[in-house]
């Protein structure tokens, strides 16, 4: 009897086991039932398998990655800084330019018909004439400032008074300065006038019997005629042929003035005798202690040239000089209003055709 009822129970059991949808149709506990019958698979998961003496096949190693960078600790990150461009300024127009920097740019004179223009503090030169640097009776200095130029006048007239100079003084000839730049017009340096091409610095020192090296006409300094307390001559220097020297000076038609230091000028108006006419042309004015200054007058060739006042009175020896050694005259000016460099567009404007030609 207990076989037999056990049968169908068997028969059951056996049914499930066989039935894949075992939880469509039993729900849970038909799965439960038919999960503690069923047998275990082949091959159990990898996790689950026992420690075995065999060494499994390893699988491929995963490719190399770089490690990442290490995160930049806070205090560390800098915010871009904005850095503004250098402001570059507009072109500047030629005449907004200062006039001296272009004229002393230029290196030869521009090509043409020699005129003066102009103001002698304020002007130019175009076709100017080159005064060679040695001649029979003069040797130029301070070859470097290139400043050798001038009238065709003005060159003429320097080779004549060296040759003067020469015969009057018994002096091998003389030493020159300053003539004009190329085109003339505004200096860098030493000058405020010398910008026509009709004026010239010549130095009281007498030129040696040999030719200068370019060193020395760089470096020799002029002789100072003048003593210490600026009112009377050196009397250990002063001779009377400097008296000569510049008295052939003023012996040409054309020269309008010779700048001299006040003392000087005391002294030829002690010691000039005869026809003390030329004294007249014969101008003091500040410095010129150790060099003459003339200046010609406007060549008939130069219409656009700027005749300076006529020179009035005598000799000028008289109570015009004695104001030069006033105390008015000596004590030292006010300083003055700082030096406004002259635009381009301040000079006649047939100067800007001059220091553009080229």
């Amino acid at each position: 009897m207990i076989v037999r009822a056990a049968i169908p129970l068997l028969l059951g059991l056996a049914f499930l086991a066989s039935t894949p949808n075992v939880a469509d149709r039993f729900g849970a506990h038909g799965v439960i039932l038919a999960q503690a019958t069923a047998e275990p698979p082949a091959t159990p998961p990898a996790n689950d398998e026992p420690p075995s003496n065999e060494s499994p096949t390893a699988p491929s190693p995963p490719a190399a990655v770089a490690p990442a960078a290490p995160p930049v600790p806070d205090s560390k990150v800098q915010a871009p800084v904005n850095v503004p461009l250098p402001r570059v300024p507009p072109p500047q127009k030629a005449e907004q330019r200062e006039a001296r920097k272009m004229f002393g740019a230029v290196k030869l004179p521009s090509i043409g018909e020699a005129v003066a223009i102009g103001y002698y503090p304020k002007g130019c030169l175009a076709g100017g004439v080159e005064l060679p640097i040695n001649g029979p009776n003069w040797q130029v200095m301070r070859l470097s400032r290139n400043r050798n130029w001038g009238h065709p006048n003005l060159v003429r007239y320097v080779k004549s008074f060296s040759a003067r100079v020469a015969k009057a003084t018994g002096w091998r000839g003389i030493l020159v300065g300053d003539l004009a730049q190329p085109r003339g017009g505004p200096m860098v340096s030493s000058h405020l006038s010398h910008q026509t091409g009709l004026d010239v610095d010549v130095w009281f020192t007498p030129m040696p019997d040999r030719e200068l090296t370019r060193a020395e006409r760089e470096e020799m300094s002029a002789i100072n005629l003048v003593a210490a307390d600026w009112i009377n001559i050196n009397p250990e220097i002063w001779s009377p042929k400097y008296l000569d020297f510049i008295k052939a000076a003023t012996q040409a038609p054309d020269v309008e003035r010779v700048l001299v230091n006040a003392a000087i000028k005391k002294e030829l108006c002690k010691t000039a005798t005869g026809d003390r006419s030329w004294l007249t042309k014969v101008r003091p004015f500040y410095g010129h202690h150790d060099h003459i200054h003339v200046r010609l007058s406007c060549p008939e060739d130069s219409p656009n040239c700027k005749k300076q006042p006529p020179i009035t009175g005598g000799e000028d020896c008289g109570k015009e000089l004695d104001w030069w050694f006033s105390e008015k005259a000596r004590t030292p000016r006010k300083p003055p209003v700082a030096y406004k460099p002259m635009l381009l567009s301040e000079l006649p404007p047939a100067c800007k055709a001059v220091v553009e030609a080229k």
